[in-house]
């Protein structure tokens, strides 16, 4: 705090003899004791809206990687999908297989 804001100061605005080091701060600062706690109901009920925030975003992106976990295990290719040798192997195996039919 600058010396002219501490000169100009009225005395009703310095409480001596608080117990709460923030009340003393606040009341340093201009503020009144009522919007020190007005503050605080404020800060306090942000605190709880982003925590129940961040815990709604962490329970849909937990639900979403269990979707795609199940939806992975549920249409996993298998070695026939993928194996460009199999695929020719079983070509091979039914051109052989339709003349002794």
């Amino acid at each position: 705090m600058t010396a002219h804001a501490e000169h100009h100061a009225p005395e009703s605005t310095h409480l001596t003899g608080s117990s709460d080091p923030r009340l003393a701060i606040a009341a340093a600062l201009k503020f009144e004791p009522s919007e020190l706690h007005d503050f605080e109901a404020a800060d306090k009920a942000a605190g709880q809206m982003m925590g129940k925030l961040l815990g709604l975003l962490f329970c849909i992106l937990l639900f979403l990687m269990t979707g795609v976990n199940i939806w992975m295990m549920s249409n996993s290719s298998t070695i026939h999908d993928t194996d460009p040798q199999a695929f020719i192997n079983s070509e091979s195996g039914e051109q052989h297989a339709a003349p002794q039919h």
